[in-house]
């Protein structure tokens, strides 16, 4: 049978985290490592009771109205807790409206840079930051200023190799498996080749995931209003040095065969 993590144990947990294992506990009841299912099923309304039985048994004191902020926190902050890897890696995946899934996947969902990178890190580069001190002035310090530094300064298209141009912001919309939300969307020609560049942005205590990358790739390949475009997929994250890593992910569409296609570290020097 599937190990059992203590009550001491559980309640030095987060809350979000407490309500993983009552789901995990839940939906894998009767399942043991010999016969623990590659996907399990669910959806919102197993979330909620789920969290019922977690006030039930003392573990939270009351349930969370927004489900979709749990799964975020699994897509940018944080992995499940040890309970639920126990058989290794999970992946928390949106199957639907309102109807998900835990997927077993051959690495942790949430980018560790620059541990998980495959070879070294990247020397940093430093490039000036065009943003006009005026403008700069006004920036706050989320990922939507560290997206308006990059855009003036044209690092996108630098790290493309080509002119890359805005076509979307904050694009919330529904591919074939649910609903996703791209922070930028930009394009343009690599020489013959017409390019879509769907992008995610993340600071500060949010990461970068496999399950955003997932995402952006089926994005590329579902949503544009043209067909025969390359994807080029792309992510962008202010580490805690103020450095911005720009990742460009392989295109597949299944997230078990994403890779890093390239990765590069900037510094941007104020003017």
């Amino acid at each position: 049978m599937l190990t059992e993590a203590t009550r001491e144990q559980l309640m030095k947990l987060t809350k979000y985290d407490r309500i993983m294992v009552s789901l995990y506990r839940m939906l894998y009841a009767g399942h043991s490592a010999a016969n623990f299912p590659e996907e399990k099923l669910f959806d919102q309304d197993d979330v909620r009771e789920a969290m019922r039985r977690a006030v039930d048994a003392g573990w939270i004191e009351k349930s969370v109205a927004n489900v979709p902020d749990i799964k975020y926190s699994y897509d940018a902050r944080r992995e499940l807790p040890p309970e639920c890897e126990q058989c290794g890696p999970l992946t928390w995946l949106q199957n639907g409206k309102g109807s998900y899934k835990f997927r077993r996947t051959r690495r942790k969902n949430v980018i560790d840079l620059p541990n998980d990178l495959p070879f070294d890190a990247p020397e940093i580069q430093l490039e000036i930051d065009q943003t006009p001190p005026f403008v700069a002035s006004l920036l706050g310090n989320d990922e939507q200023a560290v997206f308006t530094r990059v855009r003036n300064s044209g690092l996108i298209s630098k790290f493309l190799g080509f002119s890359a141009w805005p076509i979307q912001g904050h694009h919330r919309t529904t591919v074939g498996y649910g609903q996703i939300e791209v922070d930028e969307v930009q394009a343009g020609l690599d020489g013959q080749k017409r390019v879509i560049v769907p992008i995610s942005g993340k600071g500060g205590q949010d990461k970068l995931s496999w399950s955003q990358a997932l995402n952006l790739n089926t994005y590329g390949v579902e949503k544009p209003l043209v067909a025969g475009l390359t994807v080029r997929s792309l992510g962008l994250w202010r580490d805690n040095e103020n450095t911005i890593w720009m990742i460009e992910f392989t295109p597949e569409t299944d997230i078990d065969d994403i890779e890093f296609a390239q990765v590069k570290r900037f510094k941007l020097l104020l003017q």
